[in-house]
């Protein structure tokens, strides 16, 4: 492990109660991703990504699954089996059309 923790700047914006600044707490890891070592998305960024899929707002969800097609390619196949694509496979069964696209998206560049 490269002794980075990058989760504790996410944390805070990953529950705030205003959804914009969850949605920037996404923001922030597709730009921190192409810095970050695979092992820190790994631990600290995928967790965040995915407990943002449960968000109640549509907006967020769509840029969960568009977060997790960026990151994808840099981590280990373990996690995109273990946690990215089941991730993805609950938003493919969304309600929200737009969520259920990028899910879709992302599922492709998963497998």
């Amino acid at each position: 492990s490269s002794g980075i923790n990058a989760e504790w700047p996410l944390r805070p914006g990953a529950r705030d109660p205003n959804y914009l600044h969850r949605m920037t707490t996404l923001f922030a890891v597709n730009v921190l991703v192409d810095v970050c070592p695979p092992d820190v998305i790994t631990k600290f960024m995928v967790p965040v990504i995915s407990n943002l899929a449960n968000d109640p707002v549509p907006n967020v969800r769509f840029n969960v699954a568009k977060t997790m097609a960026k990151i994808a390619p840099g981590i280990d196949a373990t996690t995109i089996e273990t946690q990215v694509k089941p991730c993805l496979t609950r938003l493919n069964e969304d309600d929200d059309s737009d969520v259920k696209w990028f899910a879709q998206e992302a599922l492709i560049i998963c497998h």
